[in-house]
């Protein structure tokens, strides 16, 4: 083989390792699943903010979050304050008298993803949840559940 053709060969063998390698490093994972059904834009949980207890799957961390609903439109009060997620635009649906939620949100400055999927019951919410970080090398993701109601919590409540 002439060194022009091993130099080539070399190349090609090194760009094939590196695509294996970076096809490897970059599987990705689906967000949450949300059913399909009957969605419609959101506007019947306009005005209420929800108190809630989130558990991190898996490393069982507790986390504290207000979730907020405005025209037509979600925020979580943690996710705001970690990347400047805004205001996102709900969606909800109703089965057997329970309303159905879900939300998608992005952070505009990184490559984070967080779907919810959740339900009301009066002054109570519960919902799941995944937080997806993809770049080109790796994706990341954070699957949490949470709960609470429309009470503040005593520390809310008293302001301090």
């Amino acid at each position: 083989m002439t060194p022009t053709l091993q130099i080539f060969a070399v190349g090609a063998l090194a760009i094939g390792a590196a695509t294996g390698a970076v096809s490897i490093m970059s599987k990705d994972i689906p967000d949450l699943a949300v059913p399909d059904g009957p969605w419609q834009a959101g506007s019947v949980l306009d005005g209420q903010v929800f108190y809630t207890v989130d558990r991190i799957i898996g490393s069982d961390e507790v986390l504290r979050d207000e979730l907020h609903f405005v025209d037509g439109r979600f925020q979580s009060a943690m996710c705001q304050e970690y990347c400047d997620f805004g205001w996102s635009e709900y969606e909800t649906k109703e089965i057997d008298d329970t309303l159905h939620f879900t939300v998608t949100t992005r952070c505009p400055d990184a490559p984070h993803t967080v779907v919810w999927y959740g339900s009301v019951d009066g002054d109570q919410i519960s919902f799941d949840a995944t937080w997806t970080t993809r770049r080109w090398y790796w994706t990341h993701q954070i699957a949490a559940e949470g709960q609470g109601s429309v009470t503040a919590p005593a520390d809310k409540a008293s302001g301090v």
